[in-house]
């Protein structure tokens, strides 16, 4: 199974953050977040579109306040958080400037409001995936400017790793934005296979040319990367670190 060595960017997001004080986890999927936070002594509520991404969450934190909600309008009165977190998530908004403010509304003074998006490609080895998929498909590889992860909008991610970009969306006051290099771990060749395949990415290469061809050029492309008997990818996440605006 792949995994996060430690979890450097779960102790970036929460860095600095006394236990008692109050998350608010906007996308927070499976829960790792949520997780890692409850064992830091934090009180944690997670929100997400997806029932499913909350059942799995609520089974990895049992007892934690968890309810489906848009990160466009979040049903919570303003200054209720003293961090509210973002992670991976941008990304796939359809106005991520109207989910920071959202984000800054119920952030309370003195709290902090820390979003994260991808690196670009050329800081992320995840990229050479939709680079060797790509051909399966008849594809271009994706722009420089677009994000390695998934995009569900449609028309394409908006351009959120420029750093300076990032900062003018954001409508809060920037204190900083963190460089974390995030290393994911696959236990072996099938474990890697596995995780591209159970994609959106990986599905549709497979459709084309075959789970068969999917391996090979998954393989041969990420040669570089193995380790032991597995492969280790390491990929950039950049973390807009920010207050609620002033006034």
């Amino acid at each position: 199974m792949s995994t996060a060595a430690a979890s450097p960017l779960s102790d970036r997001v929460l860095a600095g953050t006394a236990p008692g004080s109050r998350l608010l986890d906007v996308g927070c999927g499976a829960g790792r977040l949520l997780a890692d936070a409850t064992a830091a002594g934090l009180a944690v509520t997670g929100v997400d579109t997806e029932p499913r991404a909350l059942a799995a969450a609520e089974r990895a934190v049992p007892g934690v306040m968890l309810q489906v909600a848009d990160a466009h309008e979040l049903p919570f009165a303003e200054d209720a958080f003293d961090l509210v977190a973002l992670v991976q998530v941008l990304e796939h908004l359809t106005n991520p400037v109207l989910a920071l403010r959202e984000a800054g509304r119920v952030c309370a003074p003195g709290g902090a409001v820390r979003a994260t998006v991808w690196g670009t490609p050329d800081e992320c080895d995840a990229a050479v995936i939709g680079a060797a998929l790509a051909p399966l498909t008849g594809a271009a590889p994706p722009p420089p400017q677009n994000n390695p992860g998934p995009d569900r909008s449609g028309v394409g991610a908006p351009p959120l790793t420029d750093p300076a970009r990032l900062e003018r969306l954001a409508g809060l006051a920037v204190r900083e934005i963190a460089v974390v290099r995030v290393p994911v771990v696959h236990d072996d060749a099938d474990d890697l296979i596995a995780g591209v395949l159970a994609s959106g990415p990986g599905r549709h290469a497979a459709r084309h040319a075959g789970p068969a061809a999917v391996r090979a050029a998954l393989l041969d492309a990420l040669a570089p990367f193995t380790h032991g008997a597995g492969y280790r990818l390491t990929d950039t996440v950049r973390v807009l670190d920010a207050g609620p605006p002033a006034g």
